[in-house]
């Protein structure tokens, strides 16, 4: 296994932020950063930034750290566009 971090961005509509891979182990940590100057919200292809189905907040400048398993996908979304790069992702592989 390696260390592995992917730099992405969120835009204003849930967008894939990442594929978990299809050979990770059943509750692979990942982690990610939101480097973007506002909230960013992390959840399923539903997801939006407010109402019934807001998703996980992870503010500016912070991390959390999320469970999954291999073949997950993983959305964002943001009130405005981040800069590419903005959100980081990290996990081993």
């Amino acid at each position: 296994m390696a260390f592995k971090h992917i730099n992405s961005q969120t835009l204003t509509t849930p967008s894939i932020l990442f594929t978990v891979d299809k050979n990770a182990k059943p509750l692979t940590p990942v982690t990610i950063y939101n480097g973007h100057s506002a909230a960013i919200f992390i959840g399923d292809a539903t997801i939006a930034t407010s109402g019934a189905t807001i998703g996980r907040t992870i503010a500016n400048a912070t991390s959390q750290t999320f469970y999954v398993n291999a073949n997950d996908n993983i959305y964002a979304i943001s009130a405005a566009a981040s800069a590419a790069g903005a959100v980081v992702i990290t996990y081993s592989a």
